[in-house]
């Protein structure tokens, strides 16, 4: 039996993971916005951060005043380990730091 090669494919795509390697980029910026989009739908005020995590989330109430501390949340797409900056900032928000994963 000779050993596949790309080329044994149906169609004639080949190795697609090879040709488009910021294909997993596209999805966590995908969960990223359905994250956000999330948050607005709760009524919950979601910024943007860029180190040790990737949302700073404050939740409002029905009035619109502020319920409790804000949380750093850091938002993963399926089985992604956490960055060492990531894993730091865990350890110095203890209880205000959460991991979200889709």
């Amino acid at each position: 039996m000779p050993k596949k090669t790309s080329n044994d494919r149906p169609y004639g795509f080949g190795n697609t993971n090879r040709r488009f390697p910021h294909a997993n980029r596209q999805k966590a910026a995908i969960t990223k916005d359905r994250f956000a989009f999330e948050q607005a739908i709760h009524g919950n005020d979601c910024t943007k951060t860029h180190r040790g995590g990737d949302f700073v989330v404050q939740e409002r109430d029905f009035f619109g005043a502020k319920v409790g501390e804000p949380t750093v949340v850091d938002v993963k797409k399926g089985n992604s380990p956490l960055t060492e900056a990531q894993k730091q900032r865990r350890k110095q928000l203890r209880g205000r730091y959460r991991v979200k994963r889709y």
